[in-house]
């Protein structure tokens, strides 16, 4: 989440709008950092970034990483909010759980696309286990079903609510899945349980949030 003074109009330049602007200092002896917003045309983000003019202050939100020379960042905004559009916030819908993966689940074909289902686990403060239920699709949902048990994962997405049977569930769907690279840690021999409450502790260590 950045706050970001625009210093030039978008431009649409090999298929992408491209609209630059600086990160608002913290303090007088900080210099701004130049962060470069980047869509694809034709998306709702991309049509906000060509509305903006030099001298618009906005909030964006989304991944981001440096820009190859060094001089600044690069982001893809999730969403960009204005003063007039700050309640746009409120509708952001963003989860991210962090974990090892538990056994192992079949990918599922449904129509002309493939989903799978599978678990997640993290310890928290008090090593209670707790468990989530990953939803992914399409090329998502290959990777999620063949990673090894207890992979340490990052799993970015949207939640939302679900009856069956006169039962509630929360759906938990993957738009983004960073693993921790092979050789960082050793996978566990054994997948994770949900029956017994735990899971190995290389599935907890340290995930690279490389881009």
């Amino acid at each position: 989440m950045l706050g970001l003074r625009v210093t030039d109009t978008a431009q649409e330049q090999e298929g992408l709008v491209d609209l630059i602007t600086e990160a608002l200092p913290s303090s007088d002896k900080k210099i701004p950092t130049k962060v470069q917003l980047l869509d694809k045309p034709g998306s709702y983000v991309a049509n906000q970034l060509k509305k903006f003019q030099e001298g618009d202050h906005i909030l964006a939100i989304g991944p981001t990483k440096p820009i190859a020379d060094g001089e600044g960042l690069k982001m893809k905004p999730m969403m960009v909010v204005t003063r007039e559009t700050f309640d746009d916030i409120l509708a952001m819908n963003m989860f991210m759980a962090t974990g090892g993966l538990g056994p192992k689940a079949d990918e599922v074909q449904l129509g002309d696309n493939t989903v799978t289902n599978r678990s997640i686990a993290w310890q928290d403060e008090d090593q209670e286990t707790q468990w989530f239920k990953l939803t992914a699709w399409g090329e998502k949902s290959k990777q999620l079903s063949e990673l090894p048990p207890g992979t340490p994962t990052v799993a970015v997405g949207k939640v939302s609510c679900s009856s069956k049977e006169d039962k509630q569930f929360l759906n938990y769907s993957v738009d983004k899945v960073l693993y921790l690279p092979r050789g960082s840690k050793p996978t566990p021999k054994k997948a994770a349980d949900p029956d017994k409450g735990k899971v190995a502790a290389a599935a907890l260590g340290t995930v690279d949030f490389k881009f």
